[in-house]
């Protein structure tokens, strides 16, 4: 009635110390009519079925592109550690070669100085000048022995 809906005078404004009257109803005390939830299950249903089938082809993928990922990485990390190794190796082979040219270098400056590079050179120079003066004799006899407007080019 309109009784019912209008406030009463009493009742104007709730004090801010009294709540306003909230009415709770449990779903299972309405009324059910099991014809209408039959056909909003046969309507959700497959509605379901084809989320659910969604969300699982959605994790399949996921879930094979993860393991997918992880071979790769196991490969890269064996390609690497293959790489390490050789490196190693090499660093190796090159430090026992440094030390060997090393060890090479250290005789040869604590067995040769200075004074005995110099002395061979000068044993250089003078073999050198001794040669040049034989080839000028030599061209000189062939000059005597060679007929006229023939020349030998050495």
């Amino acid at each position: 009635t309109m009784s019912s809906l209008s406030p009463s005078p009493s009742s104007s404004s709730p004090s801010p110390s009294q709540k306003p009257e909230v009415v709770h109803r449990r779903l299972d005390s309405l009324p059910v009519d099991t014809r209408q939830t039959s056909v909003l299950s046969s309507l959700l249903t497959p509605l379901l079925d084809e989320s659910m089938a969604a969300y699982r082809a959605e994790l399949t993928t996921a879930s094979h592109e993860y393991r997918a990922l992880t071979n790769m990485n196991n490969q890269a990390a064996a390609v690497y550690r293959a790489a390490a190794e050789s490196a190693k190796t090499a660093a190796d082979t090159v430090e026992q070669l440094v030390d060997a040219k090393t060890e090479a270098l250290q005789d040869l400056a604590s067995g040769t100085s200075i004074d005995e590079v110099d002395r061979q050179v000068g044993e250089l120079e003078a073999l050198c000048t001794r040669l040049e003066t034989y080839l000028r004799q030599l061209e000189t006899r062939v000059a005597k022995v060679s007929p006229p407007g023939m020349s030998l080019l050495l």
